[in-house]
């Protein structure tokens, strides 16, 4: 029998990348479906950060996957992790953040990690993501986080070139100081795809392979 996976997303377009990965990476016989709110990060935005709207239709989305008949559930923003766990005591179904293995992958194998995001709203759970992280591992870690200042507005506003061109900025400047850069946001791995191989002073990691790699993992057992 096929497993179902319902992603949930906090914006639109995602969902191919998704699916493709998807494809490439789980041997199992799947089906995919995809919840996508907006409201959730325009509320995050808006206010800075996590809001109880946003938690609330998070864990509502989360209940809404499990009726449907999703076996397993993947969230794909990282601004929403923190509140994983609270949905996940609501309902029966595993739910995975879509950052825990690249943030495992970053602090295992680097000491100074550079954190980059465009929202605002996802940069500190990124990094206190990281940080908590290294503390399970007993790790020490140099962590940078840097803002993307004016790309997020850049992209909602239709304006992907200046968007790209803030991001790819970001991420020159921090492989100056850094050992590895992570990508707060699925959707800037789009972006760093645009470097040429041999311009790459340092390894760009991405959440969405490494999650759906966890994910097949997790299928498997």
């Amino acid at each position: 029998m096929a497993v179902n996976i319902c992603f949930i997303n906090t914006i639109t377009g995602v969902e191919k990348m998704f699916n493709s990965l998807c494809s490439e990476l789980i041997s199992q016989d799947f089906t995919t479906s995809h919840i996508s709110d907006e409201t959730i990060i325009k509320s995050i935005l808006k206010h800075g950060g996590l809001t109880k709207y946003a938690a609330r239709r998070i864990c509502t989305h989360a209940a809404a996957a499990e009726e449907s008949g999703a076996d397993i559930i993947q969230f794909t923003c990282s601004s929403v992790t923190p509140v994983i766990e609270s949905a996940s005591s609501l309902i029966d179904r595993p739910i995975l953040s879509v950052d825990g293995p690249m943030a495992l992958e970053a602090v295992s194998g680097y000491g100074r990690i550079g954190v980059t995001a465009t929202n605002p709203g996802t940069l500190r759970p990124s990094t206190d993501l990281l940080i908590n992280t290294a503390e399970k591992l007993g790790k020490k870690v140099n962590i940078t986080p840097q803002l993307c200042e004016g790309a997020y507005a850049a992209l909602f506003s239709g304006d992907a070139e200046t968007h790209d061109r803030i991001v790819l900025e970001n991420l020159k400047k921090l492989s100056e100081s850094c050992d590895v850069i992570v990508l707060a946001q699925a959707s800037m791995s789009r972006v760093a795809d645009l470097i040429p191989e041999e311009e790459r002073k340092i390894p760009v990691l991405s959440s969405p392979r490494p999650a759906i790699t966890e994910l097949a993992n997790r299928i498997v057992k």
